[in-house]
């Protein structure tokens, strides 16, 4: 005699998120080796200033994380299409719905882009720590543990930010695969065609102004949290719409 047995939707959504984990573990290792390739790129410092007279010239170098932030971010907004794309392989090892597939998918990246944040910013100051202790001409300024936590909280929402992004691109391009190739030439469009302008409104610096010029973390991590789950949402949507396999 069989029986049958309701599958709650978060417990189905936690064994994916488990799977799906382990099975985008790979992510991590090539946010290592981005981040290392950042780290060798500014391991000269970003900005040099040269100062003297006669024949005696000083030089300062000063060292930014940014590089590495940048190329974490670019990691991030890389894992959300990625999770995207193999979200439907792994679906199909589990009973399993669009709705708790999407939930999977999001806790996956939520968690890809803490790590992300978190070890770009740590990077970042290790980097600082190693030039100071092996070269010479670096001056490394303490960090107070305020400024620390506000930097991993911007990098960890930053990271959020792309993850969604491309997670949201990811699931649109599914739905029909002219989106990949419309999207990018779209953006590169409206790039050229902004660059070229002189006086008009700028959407794409209006929407980058949007994020980045914030002084208060409580409305920036508003912003950014409001923003995912838009993405989130409109995904969640779009996937509802497309068929259980394609």
């Amino acid at each position: 005699m069989m029986s049958l047995s309701t599958v709650n939707l978060l417990t189905n959504a936690r064994r994916q998120f488990n799977y799906k984990l382990k099975a985008n573990a790979g992510l991590f290792v090539s946010l290592l080796a981005v981040q290392m390739l950042a780290a060798l790129l500014s391991a000269n410092g970003t900005v040099s200033i040269g100062w003297g007279t006669g024949n005696s010239v000083a030089y300062l170098r000063l060292i930014s994380g940014d590089v590495i932030i940048i190329f974490s971010l670019l990691w991030a907004f890389t894992a959300g299409l990625t999770v995207a794309a193999n979200a439907q392989r792994y679906d199909f090892v589990f009973v399993t719905n669009r709705l708790s597939s999407n939930l999977s998918s999001m806790a996956v990246l939520f968690i890809l882009s803490a790590g992300g944040g978190v070890s770009a910013t740590l990077c970042g100051i290790l980097l600082r720590a190693f030039l100071i202790i092996t070269k010479d001409g670096f001056i490394f300024t303490n960090i107070s543990p305020y400024v620390l936590l506000i930097g991993i909280c911007s990098a960890v929402l930053y990271s959020l930010l792309f993850s969604a992004v491309g997670y949201f691109l990811g699931i649109l391009a599914q739905r029909n695969k002219a989106y990949a190739i419309l999207l990018p030439a779209l953006f590169l469009g409206l790039l050229f065609v902004e660059a070229r302008s002189v006086g008009g409104t700028r959407h794409i610096l209006s929407v980058i102004h949007f994020f980045i010029r914030e002084s208060s973390l409580l409305i920036f991590a508003l912003k950014i949290l409001l923003t995912v789950a838009l993405l989130y949402g409109a995904a969640i949507l779009i996937a509802s719409k497309m068929e259980v396999r394609q």
